[in-house]
């Protein structure tokens, strides 16, 4: 590494030299980081919507009285059982439960699961903890809304 440090009596600045390979080394390194990032994020936000596809096409409202037992376990509030049940097609009201949960916490979305597997449904529970199993992602939500963007 070059690095010459002057000080000049007159303006008492420091003027620093530097090797350019290294400085195109450093910014070629902060290219790759934020790429890194970027590509992170993109997975991130596909496993998200992987999760919130499967929840809504396999989770069955009705089975076990689903949104009844949730709001006995305070996972749902009595205004987000409402808002639910305000809306008349099925697809809608499980769009609305997954729009709910996004903002829940991991212990809540955990509650959810278990709800879920009392409900006969614990075939979705098996295949959403296996999914957070193999990436690592156990002890979170992975609804869970970080950029403001949800797929619907």
């Amino acid at each position: 590494m070059l690095c010459t440090c002057f000080r000049t009596a007159e303006t008492k600045a420091d003027i620093a030299v530097v090797d350019p390979v290294e400085v195109a080394a450093a910014a070629t390194q902060t290219d790759e980081d934020d790429v890194a990032v970027r590509q992170l994020e993109l997975f991130r936000v596909g496993f998200r919507d992987l999760i919130y596809q499967l929840l809504i096409h396999a989770v069955d409202l009705k089975r076990g009285s689903l949104i009844e037992r949730l709001a006995a376990k305070d996972i749902l509030s009595t205004g987000e059982r409402q808002q639910i049940r305000e809306q008349k097609k099925t697809e809608a009201k499980l769009n609305s439960l997954m729009m709910i949960l996004r903002d829940k916490s991991a212990d809540q979305f955990e509650s959810f699961l278990a709800t879920l597997g009392e409900t006969g449904q614990q075939s979705v529970v098996d295949l959403v903890r296996q999914a957070l199993r193999t990436i690592g992602q156990t002890g979170r939500n992975p609804l869970h809304i970080f950029d403001g963007k949800m797929t619907a």
